[in-house]
């Protein structure tokens, strides 16, 4: 077993390098961003600037969901719950203070993931510690960053025992309420006992209403302004397939780019699209065999960090389309997949490597953009970002088909414990 505050130390280690680079260099702090396809911001933890002068907006009385002066034009688009804690927006000009902060706790937090237990799998979980995509989290301090956070300390506390298993899955609630998708993490509530399920799954249930009651308008109007954008660049989702064709055949049918911004799918591919969705479904239905044996054996932490990473990325996945650094959440899934490696699934090995690769594939897609025009010509160029595309999504389709495996085989497993 190797020190679990070593890959934590890497990390802020490389936190420091791009501090030092925006302070002393900022020509090649903004040159690494581009190579991992970061888009130049104003400044660093602009995503968390945005959202604390919408709270210090919503208290001004300005309707944020608006563009608006009072927030330089932009707009607001996650839960409205958030706009009254408005004590936060008293942290818009300590912006840096924290960003900071914040990457100080999810470089902690990593130490709280099972510890690694070979050099080969501390290295590759160092390597996705510090990736493109958690590089573009952390610049941006987007909300996920806070969602990982609540949902590593849910894990965390849900492991302790059953009382503090009551303030995990307040946790978990508490994320769901700042951002919806962390709603699959109430997929741990399976482990306890069928009455305390049901008590705790109607007690849900009236807290739901109760939160639709309350921010529903609100709600509705975040979710009208989600952003979308073409599916080529870096973000990840179910319906970049379907989406990238469509593109393709309007733009060979001479749309404009205002007109494809405004495109929507064919009913074909729209048919297509939901036959991909069943397939996946089906199919992680019937890997789920491959992975009883050792699931069967993973010890409670590894299982629930997984199954809460898992869960995470299938619904970002199949919900919307996410911008990259909402990758971050497969960072919960690799103590996990390591275990089921070591536990005799050769699968898993090739899916620990995935993950990598997926948490890193901004900065291969940049580097083909680059290099393959200038060594073999636009024609040959245009074709290898094709294929790097293709590779990409065909890449995230087979991870969370194997996530999807370990979710049905986690839920046939709590289903027979409770009819036991």
């Amino acid at each position: 077993m190797i020190n679990r505050f070593g890959i934590s130390a890497i990390a802020l280690a490389v936190l420091a390098v791009f501090v030092w680079l925006h302070g002393s260099a900022p020509g090649m702090y903004f040159a690494v961003l581009a190579a991992f396809d970061i888009p130049k911001a104003a400044q660093p933890f602009s995503d968390l600037g945005a959202v604390l002068q919408a709270i210090h907006c919503a208290g001004q009385g300005v309707n944020v969901y608006e563009p608006n002066a009072c927030m330089g034009g932009g707009n607001y688009n996650y839960s409205p719950l958030l706009l009254h804690f408005g004590e936060l927006g008293a942290l818009a000009p300590r912006l840096n203070l924290a960003g900071l902060g914040l990457g100080a706790l999810f470089i902690a937090a990593l130490a709280v993931l099972p510890p690694s237990q070979s050099r080969a799998e501390f290295w590759l979980r160092a390597l996705a510690s510090g990736s493109a995509s958690t590089v573009f989290a952390l610049e941006r301090m987007n909300l996920d960053v806070v969602i990982f956070l609540l949902a590593m300390g849910g894990i965390w506390l849900s492991l302790r025992g059953s009382i503090t298993r009551l303030a995990g899955d307040a946790l978990f609630c508490f994320a769901a309420a700042l951002k919806y998708y962390p709603v699959a993490l109430l997929v741990l509530l399976l482990r306890e006992p069928p009455r305390r399920l049901a008590a705790m799954v109607a007690l849900l249930g009236v807290a739901g209403l109760g939160f639709l009651v309350w921010f529903g308008a609100g709600t509705l109007a975040a979710l009208a302004i989600v952003p979308h954008g073409p599916p080529f660049g870096n973000c990840f989702g179910a319906i970049d397939i379907p989406l990238g064709i469509s593109l393709g055949i309007a733009a060979v049918h001479g749309n404009t780019l205002h007109d494809l911004s405004r495109f929507n799918m064919p009913l074909a591919l729209r048919l297509a699209y939901v036959a991909m969705i069943l397939a996946a479904l089906w199919r992680g239905w019937v890997n789920a065999a491959l992975y009883r044996p050792a699931m069967e054996r993973l010890e409670p932490a590894a299982e629930a960090f997984l199954i809460g990473g898992a869960a995470l990325i299938c619904a970002c996945f199949f919900m919307a389309q996410n911008i990259d650094y909402r990758s971050i959440f497969l960072l919960l899934t690799l103590p996990g997949v390591f275990a089921l490696h070591r536990a005799g699934v050769a699968k898993a090995g090739w899916l620990a490597i995935a993950i990598v690769a997926l948490l890193w594939e901004s900065f291969f897609r940049i580097a083909a953009v680059s290099v393959m025009p200038v060594l073999a010509g636009q024609a040959v160029g245009y074709s290898a970002v094709i294929m790097v595309w293709v590779g990409r999504e065909v890449l995230w389709w087979w991870v969370v088909t194997q996530f999807l495996a370990q979710l049905c085989l986690y839920t046939r497993a709590a289903f027979s414990r409770a009819l036991a």
